[in-house]
């Protein structure tokens, strides 16, 4: 350093002759020494270090003076020489860490700022500003922007989504150059980010996330013919622009002298000026996108999947993962964005924090196929749900949950086979019937059947058109090794193929995530058999064996039951392993009371001991709906649903036994079923397709994994294999319990139960 300069933003106090006490805003310094002391008149910027020796050699050793110097410059006190810049600038820019001659060459340079205005946005703020900062800018127009004559354009708009943003970002993108957007009205005006080619997501992705977050703008611009969900703010007061361009023009600034800005880079930042708060937005980098990316990440993708060998090293109610749920959710986290976001919001699904039922919701948003307010409004409101014997594994699973339902959501860049079922290839293809199930009666009455609020989980739709020209997705069969086709009306939520084909309704049976492909496909395997079980059981009515919770020797059961008692409702578990011999339980419990409330929560799993504690969790879930009571002891229900509320009013298990364990068979125990031998993930999903194809059961898989999502997806698809709804078609539903000796002959349609699972 030859010219060194304590930095400006400290106030310097000397105490003692020998103690140097810095303050500067919360951090406190104290260098001690008569050395230190002697330095300080010399310490401006303008003295060479041989200079400040002279001047003090009768006053200071000169190995004392460099020592003192070093000491100094290591902990961070020292700047070189003194830029020219008002002192109060100067104390910003070294408070701030940022070299104030930068600073001072971007204010004395021939290149600007560009500020481009968009829609009725009014740059004249921005302006002002950047010329009360000292940089010298220029009004430009979004079709002519001197790009290479800018340090940085600011474009400021009414919304980031309009469609003059488009060619902005195009041209910044070709010419390697960064752009800030601002929207400077409303309430909560924003701020970035600065979208930096090569370094950080364009206009494109964040468009796509911004637009993704628009539920009732897609709505309502359908209903006018447009494409696009604009929504521009109107509230403003002078205070908005006037913060929104003065934050611009100081990281304009920054990023002009250092090439970066730490708080917009990549990152949006809001402003509320109702409570003066702010929140930081993430603006996740999409690999695959048309405009910054590589759309083959995705698009051109094969269907082959390969499961690689991975042992699983956190192996409790979350299911065998490769990390535990801290370390994901941290790499997960920077999706919760309003705005930015794959997730829109995390919260508490009830806020009794009883240290018991750890449920968490997280806001996602589906594509509507077709004008139904009703759906809509299930969407405006529409959550993943996270349970788990943990706060943070509940957390994990509800995002998750989000995270896996936003993937699959149809956006148009998914590679499809576009043909009629007729013309393709029936052994490849798969058709609707082989995977709905609905029976002959059941198509025939459901315009009746669908009539009914109540039957909203459990619709019925059209006959599948054969001849129909519908997109199909390529998927792999790990039992045959091959590929296959399935409608990607089924696997995709939102396909536009439904708005013209009321072919299927789109269901999350199969779908999961995972920190590895291999993790989400077991995932996926064992939703598909548990539900399969559930309807085996269910709509049977099969009298099945109690699972004896106490032989899991596990304190958690001992909490749990202690709890349900305090609320006056008992917990029991049946044992509900169907013929694929994948571990699955039903945890049950019911109020003491005229109205006795039923819940009941499921689980299957190759471990056993995971599969009773992940029913166990589920029926946790469902607990925060009914455990709320009026002064008379009447439950106070949290959910408007016709299916569930007729459910919880009216069934009682002396008339439903099959909710009971079965009193002629033994119970089950914890050993009585096999440990998988190691956790190896990919050996746990060869070991679950040899039971299928024992079984007569196909295990396909659709990788639905997106690049920027930070988490794998699959849709794993069982032909043949039951959803727990109402689906009363001929199958394994009739054939399995009898081959499994749970009934001596198969029940008819007319004698299946007359109560739908009601979730």
């Amino acid at each position: 350093m030859e010219r060194p300069r304590l930095k400006a933003h400290y106030l310097c106090e000397v105490v003692d002759d020998d103690k140097v006490f810095l303050t500067g805003e919360g951090r406190d310094f104290l260098v001690a020494g008569e050395a230190a002391v002697a330095l300080l008149p010399y310490l401006d910027g303008t003295h060479q270090v041989g200079e400040i020796a002279a001047a003090l050699s009768g006053r200071v050793p000169l190995t004392a003076l460099l020592t003192t110097l070093r000491r100094y410059e290591t902990a961070g006190h020292l700047a070189e020489g003194r830029p020219r810049l008002p002192e109060s600038a100067l104390a910003f820019w070294d408070a701030q860490g940022v070299d104030p001659a930068a600073v001072a060459s971007v204010l004395g340079g021939d290149r600007g700022v560009a500020v481009v205005a968009c829609g009725t946005a009014d740059p004249r703020p921005v302006l002002a500003a950047l010329a009360e900062h000292g940089m010298s800018a220029h009004a430009a127009t979004p079709a002519d922007v001197p790009i290479s004559d800018s340090h940085l354009t600011v474009v400021v708009t009414d919304d980031y989504l309009a469609p003059e943003l488009d060619a902005v970002n195009a041209a910044h993108l070709a010419a390697g150059r960064p752009w800030l957007p601002v929207k400077p009205a409303g309430v909560t005006p924003w701020v970035g980010p600065l979208l930096t080619p090569g370094r950080t997501g364009c206009w494109r992705c964040l468009a796509q996330r911004v637009a993704g977050n628009r539920q009732v703008e897609r709505y309502l611009a359908g209903k006018r013919g447009e494409s696009v969900p604009l929504h521009a703010s109107h509230a403003s007061i002078p205070a908005g622009p006037a913060l929104v361009a003065a934050l611009a023009a100081a990281e304009a600034l920054r990023s002009a002298a250092t090439g970066a800005s730490p708080a917009l880079d990549g990152r949006m930042v809001t402003v509320d000026l109702a409570t003066l708060g702010s929140e930081s937005h993430i603006l996740v980098r999409q690999p695959q996108c048309p405009a910054c990316g590589d759309p083959a990440l995705f698009g051109g993708r094969g269907p082959k999947v390969v499961l690689a060998t991975g042992t699983a090293t956190h192996t409790t109610d979350g299911g065998y993962r490769v990390r535990p749920p801290e370390a994901t959710f941290a790499a997960l986290e920077r999706h919760i964005s309003p705005h930015l976001g794959a997730i829109t919001r995390l919260a508490e699904h009830d806020d009794s924090a009883n240290g018991i039922t750890y449920s968490f919701t997280a806001g996602h948003n589906f594509a509507m196929v077709n004008d139904n307010m009703d759906l809509l409004r299930r969407n405006m409101r529409g959550q993943s749900g996270g349970k788990g014997r943990s706060e943070i594994q509940a957390k994990v699973s509800a995002v998750c949950e989000a995270i896996e339902r936003y993937t699959a959501v149809w956006r148009g860049d998914e590679p499809v086979v576009r043909a009629a079922y007729r013309d393709l290839d029936p052994a490849a293809a798969v058709h609707m019937d082989r995977l709905l199930l609905f029976s002959p009666g059941q198509v025939a009455g459901r315009t009746e059947w669908n009539r009914d609020p109540a039957h909203r989980l459990q619709l019925v739709p059209d006959p599948f058109p054969e001849d129909a020209v519908l997109d199909w997705s390529a998927a792999w069969s790990l039992t045959h090794d091959e590929e296959r086709l399935l409608p990607a009306g089924y696997v995709w939520y939102g396909h536009p193929d439904l708005a013209r084909h009321f072919f299927c309704v789109g269901d999350s049976n199969g779908s999961a995530s995972g920190n590895t492909l291999e993790e989400a496909v077991l995932q996926g395997f064992c939703e598909v058999v548990e539900r399969d079980a559930v309807a085996m059981w269910w709509y049977n009515r099969l009298r099945r064996p109690a699972f004896d919770l106490d032989s899991l020797g596990d304190p958690y059961v001992a909490t749990m039951r202690d709890f349900y008692a305090s609320m006056d409702r008992s917990l029991w578990m049946l044992d509900i392993t169907s013929d694929l011999g994948l571990p699955a339980f039903a945890a049950v419990s019911r109020r003491h009371h005229a109205v006795e409330d039923v819940m009941v929560g499921f689980g299957a799993h190759p471990d056993a001991r995971i599969a009773a504690v992940r029913a166990l969790t589920e029926v946790n879930q469902f607990l925060p709906f009914v455990d709320r009571r009026d002064a008379d002891g009447n439950t106070l229900y949290r959910s408007d649903d016709l299916e569930t509320l007729t459910w919880c009013r009216e069934v009682r298990v002396a008339d439903e036994p099959w909710l009971l364990p079965d009193p002629g068979q033994p119970a089950t125990v914890l050993g009585d079923f096999a440990v998988p031998d190691g956790h190896d993930l990919s050996a746990c999903v060869r070991s679950g397709v040899e039971s299928a194809r024992a079984c007569g059961v196909e295990v396909i898989v659709l990788d639905q994994t997106r690049p920027d999502l930070d988490l794998h997806v699959v849709k794993v698809v069982m032909p043949g294999m039951r959803h727990f709804w109402r689906r009363l078609g001929p199958g394994r539903l009739y054939d399995a319990p009898v081959r499994t000796g749970a009934l001596e002959r198969p029940r008819t349609e007319a004698e299946m139960n007359r109560w739908n699972v009601f979730f």
